[in-house]
């Protein structure tokens, strides 16, 4: 008889905390789909994506500026003999 007790309880309670764990997961999840949640997480998304965009084109700024300093201080090329 204790034996049942016991079993019965450990499955009680391993069903209990199953359902819980579930009970989170589903809450969580559903938080995470509602619209200020999603607003969030794309407004987030666009942010990076502004700054990773200023980020190349002040990197293309500073290679243009570079490329045409070289050109500058390079000496000229001999005119072609025909």
């Amino acid at each position: 008889m204790f034996k049942r007790v016991t079993w019965l309880t450990v499955g009680f309670g391993l069903g209990v905390g199953t359902t819980v764990a579930a009970a989170r997961k589903v809450r969580q999840r559903v938080d995470r789909y509602q619209p200020n949640a999603v607003v969030d997480r794309a407004t987030d998304g666009l942010g990076r994506l502004r700054d990773q965009l200023a980020d190349a084109v002040e990197a293309g700024r500073v290679a243009a500026r570079a490329r045409e300093l070289e050109l500058r201080t390079a000496p000229p090329d001999p005119p072609e003999r025909t």
